[in-house]
């Protein structure tokens, strides 16, 4: 059990490494990340370290971490997901394919999970929600290197491999909104992400955000 002391430090270095996770500075995130979870090994630490590392395509020691989670936890429904996902990366299908079978069986009215299914199984789309979410990956280092143009084509190219992806979709309405100030560009995005995956709180508030700048 942690010291008050322990905790208060423990707190800080997640805090700081998921704020710095989630804005996409991972190699910074890193050593807050390790530094938190060295003093508190709890499933949400492992599953924030393997989220980053993952991140960082550093796979097998993500896969580590994630699979002591559901050796703990079996059918942990963030940590599968996102085993899900690293399998996917490392276009290992048939494990990936498994994994995500066990959640439409454990969650049968989950429709995403059975649509994340049917894209498994079909080996052109799998194959290209894979390349398109490489392509994601790489406009983000453009952006941090302020080359928006270039960052904005790529997005482009990955909505054409995947257009069924509301997060695409939502990444472009927000470079249109933020980096372009195009809101009428931005609206026709936000509106395919919503009608894509309408219980998504945060393509609900930016559709809301832009009608909003537009009346």
């Amino acid at each position: 059990m942690l010291s008050l002391f322990e905790n208060i430090r423990m707190n800080y270095y997640r805090k700081k490494g998921q704020n710095l996770l989630v804005r996409g500075r991972i190699n910074k995130a890193y050593p807050y990340l390790e530094k938190a979870l060295m003093l508190e090994d709890s499933p949400s630490n492992i599953y924030t370290f393997a989220l980053c590392l993952l991140t960082m395509k550093r796979y097998d020691e993500a896969e580590g971490y994630l699979e002591k989670i559901l050796s703990a936890h079996p059918g942990n429904e963030l940590a599968s997901l996102t085993l899900t996902e690293l399998y996917m990366q490392k276009r290992e299908w048939e494990k990936a394919r498994e994994l995500m079978a066990s959640l439409v069986r454990l969650y049968p009215a989950n429709q995403n999970y059975k649509k994340y299914l049917k894209r498994l199984e079909n080996p052109e789309k799998r194959e290209n929600y894979i390349r398109a979410k490489e392509l994601l990956n790489e406009a983000q280092v453009l952006l941090e290197k302020k080359e928006r143009d270039r960052a904005l084509n790529l997005l482009l190219k990955a909505e054409k491999l995947d257009p069924e992806n509301p997060y695409i979709q939502n990444n472009i309405g927000t470079f249109y909104l933020m980096l372009k100030n195009e809101p009428k560009k931005a609206l026709t995005y936000f509106q395919r992400a919503y009608q894509l995956e309408p219980e998504n709180k945060k393509f609900k508030e930016n559709l809301f955000r832009v009608r909003k700048r537009l009346a």
